[in-house]
């Protein structure tokens, strides 16, 4: 059995803290001590602590009508760090800043790799930084931590990025320690679709939702993985990748991205004749109901529905979120989705399939509270 030791202990409660803390705004000392058990005298030690280290502030005292004193609302900093959270995708670099509250400060969207390689895209990617920190130079803004989300498989403990599909010349890339060299302040790194999952659990429709995946559709198809409000990682890098599930096809397995990934849909829509550049061209043509359009979009549909059916039967949550790049593409893309789900969905499960609510920028929201949560709790570890 382990045995904590008393510094392990307090550790332990003061991550506790902090944790509730980030999810219960406004939570006072009373009603964390009943929550976790945590006697009041140790509760308010940590939260001392809390203070003294500039995490933590109180309201002001909020009546209640009650007699004697009012309990006092606690409240994570905004300043207690910021946070640059980044998009390191297969097309472009995004970044924004992030307080400690998860507010937006502001949001960086960079043009896309003019030379797509490990040396032009890193090179890209210390451009679009370095915008983020000269706007918060001027605010007088301290960057405390940087996140990044990319396409895995990755090494999030090493900080080292393996060799994602469809990402050319990049293996066993020590991206953390390249960032973290340029610019001194304590980097993290992870899957670009766990960190998605992670902004809709703190800022989208999933904060109310104790499992649900995650489906990030680019050309990569990936997936991040709530159970239990925590983000599950597994012993190895590899969960949720979806993209990876096999599919059966044209008389041999193939994985489903690379017959149902973003950059698939546009050579199979050229290859018809459609002559589009972008998803949003081929959601124009959806919207004038073209059949070549329905009839691709509605192949692909169905190859993405059948693989969110075996991660249902594997998981069991209770929402399915999709985001990324597809999402463009509406109704004729969903639709299908939740046709095959609710065709081939074993026992009486009610899940339900909808669009994220904040795709748009959910990777680099997602890897600023990544890392936010990180430094946090370093910090806590310190006190």
């Amino acid at each position: 059995m382990l045995v904590l030791k008393p510094e392990g202990t307090r550790k332990k409660n003061a991550n506790t803290l902090l944790h509730i803390l980030l999810k219960e705004d406004g939570i006072s000392r009373v009603e964390l001590s009943r929550m976790t058990s945590l006697t009041k005298t140790t509760v308010s030690a940590i939260i001392k602590g809390f203070k003294d280290s500039g995490i933590v502030e109180e309201s002001n005292q909020v009546s209640t009508g009650n007699i004697g004193k009012s309990p006092i609302p606690l409240h994570i900093r905004a300043d207690a760090v910021y946070t640059i959270g980044v998009h390191l995708s297969r097309e472009r670099i995004e970044t924004l800043l992030m307080d400690a509250q998860m507010n937006i400060i502001t949001y960086n969207r960079g043009e896309d790799y003019e030379k797509f390689g490990l040396e032009g895209v890193i090179n890209s990617l210390f451009i679009n930084i370095n915008k983020i920190r000269e706007y918060a130079k001027k605010k007088k803004i301290n960057i405390g931590a940087i996140g990044i989300g990319i396409p895995g498989p990755l090494d999030a403990q090493t900080g080292v990025v393996k060799k994602p599909p469809k990402f050319k010349g990049w293996k066993n890339v020590p991206l953390r320690s390249i960032v973290q060299k340029e610019y001194g302040v304590p980097v993290w790194i992870e899957n670009d679709a766990n960190v998605c999952a992670l902004a809709e659990k703190w800022l989208g429709s999933g904060r109310n939702i104790h499992n649900f995946i995650n489906i990030l559709l680019n050309e990569g198809i990936g997936a991040g993985v709530i159970i239990n409000d925590e983000l599950y990682q597994g012993t190895y890098d590899f969960v949720g990748e979806i993209g990876h599930f096999l599919c059966y096809e044209q008389g041999k397995f193939q994985y489903l991205e690379d017959i149902a990934g973003a950059d698939v849909l546009l050579r199979w829509a050229n290859s018809q004749g459609l002559s589009v550049k972008s998803l949003k061209s081929i959601a124009e043509l959806l919207q004038q109901d073209n059949q070549i359009a329905n009839s691709i979009v509605k192949k692909i549909a169905t190859w993405i529905g059948s693989a969110i059916v075996n991660a249902i039967h594997m998981i069991g949550p209770q929402t399915v979120f999709i985001g990324g790049k597809m999402v463009v593409l509406g109704e004729p893309l969903i639709q299908p989705i939740r046709k095959i789900v609710s065709r081939y969905l074993f026992g009486e499960q009610a899940v339900n399939i909808q669009f994220s609510s904040i795709s748009s920028n959910a990777v680099p929201s997602g890897a600023g509270i990544y890392a936010m949560i990180h430094w946090l709790e370093k910090k806590c570890s310190e006190i």
